[in-house]
């Protein structure tokens, strides 16, 4: 064992200590909460730093009724969240948070879909799926690997009236707003 060890090791058990003293002390406060994600995320601990991004998220949106605030929820986090989800081998999730991005994340969340070894609910989360190319990739996945079933799940979407391409940017965006609180809310 190299003395630098000795000094990560001891850094890191200050860091959680500090962390903790300032979590007892204001446990409400979102922001401390999603240090202790990104902590658990260093750590490698996926389940804890999704548990506790969501719990960040729940906390300054009034339980996902409001979009959260940037300086809260970044590009970064989604990430992060969506690397915990294919960890845990939730594909489907993570192509979820994918979407969530500024600009979504299309690579990871066409990469996640193609996963055959899945733990989440799969096609039963296509309802909170906002994005129509997320969509297309689907129907066109479903189509190719000779799923009916799921494919006309995702067909069902793409054919929902709110989901209309034609459709003014207020209603996209309220669309893009309710299924976001509704996965969010599935997740925590």
């Amino acid at each position: 064992s190299s003395p630098s060890n000795y000094c990560r090791a001891t850094a890191m058990d200050v860091f959680h200590a500090t962390l903790q003293h300032c979590l007892a002390t204001n446990n409400s406060h979102a922001g401390w909460v999603k240090v202790l994600a990104d902590f658990c995320y260093a750590q490698g601990h996926h389940s804890a730093a999704l548990k506790h991004y969501l719990a960040a998220l729940l906390m300054s949106t009034d339980y996902f009724t409001q979009p959260p605030p940037r300086s809260l929820a970044d590009d970064l986090m989604y990430k992060k969240m969506s690397h915990c989800c294919s960890k845990l081998q939730c594909h489907t999730q993570a192509a979820l948070f994918c979407q969530l991005m500024e600009e979504p994340d299309y690579n990871a969340a066409f990469k996640a879909l193609n996963e055959r070894q899945c733990q989440d609910s799969c096609d039963s989360l296509y309802e909170h799926v906002f994005d129509i190319t997320l969509l297309e990739f689907l129907v066109n996945l479903h189509t190719r690997r000779g799923e009916l079933e799921s494919r006309q799940k995702a067909l069902q979407c793409i054919g929902l009236l709110e989901l209309n391409a034609s459709n003014n940017e207020e209603i996209q965006r309220e669309a893009a707003n309710v299924r976001r609180g509704d996965f969010l809310r599935v997740m925590a």
